[in-house]
């Protein structure tokens, strides 16, 4: 192989290195969403190290807290909540990396039939240990609130469509294996 070829070769195997890290630290963050959305503890805790800390304003919690925390939370005044993410700028370092996350979140209100409607940033710093990428420190940030009616969710049009609906926990349609008609 040429010198030009290798370093070729070389710079291709940095580029999917690269993408392959990204996606991982990716699909980190996307773990967390869905856990959050489904309260799936176990997944919650798959998604931060150990020792891992999360900010949600004035509530610092450690893993050992965390997931209960974070359920309670929800639990409190939602009966049904989806964490969206949107824009991920990410810098890799060795295996540090600091990641920016926009997320949109839609919380249905267990009381009051309305729906708040909020955007944010996951500000994380991910660390990758024994092979795999995990938040060691996520703070919160909440940009924008706003509330609506979900009116339009109780109309007997859309109620005849019959669309599913999401569940908390393993009985979601999301974790159907295999997904069946």
């Amino acid at each position: 192989m040429s010198g030009e070829s290798k370093q070729m070769s070389k710079s291709l195997e940095q580029k999917v290195d690269y993408l392959f890290e990204r996606s991982s630290i990716l699909d980190c963050i996307a773990r967390y969403a869905r856990a959050v959305d489904r309260h799936d503890t176990d997944l919650l805790r798959s998604a931060y190290h150990p020792d891992g800390v999360d900010v949600h304003g004035h509530a610092v919690n450690d893993m050992s807290k965390f997931a209960e925390w974070a359920n309670a939370l929800h639990d409190a005044t939602f009966v049904r909540h989806l964490h969206c993410l949107t824009t991920h700028n990410c810098e890799i370092d060795g295996n540090t990396a600091h990641a920016e996350t926009y997320v949109l979140f839609g919380l249905l209100k267990r009381e009051g039939q309305e729906v708040w409607l909020g955007g944010g940033r996951y500000i994380d710093r991910l660390e990758k240990r024994e092979g795999s990428w995990r938040i060691a420190l996520r703070k919160t940030t909440i940009e924008w609130m706003m509330s609506a009616p979900d009116a339009p969710a109780r109309t007997k049009y859309f109620l005849d469509q019959g669309y599913a609906t999401g569940v908390q926990g393993k009985d979601d349609i999301s974790y159907q294996r295999p997904l069946q008609l």
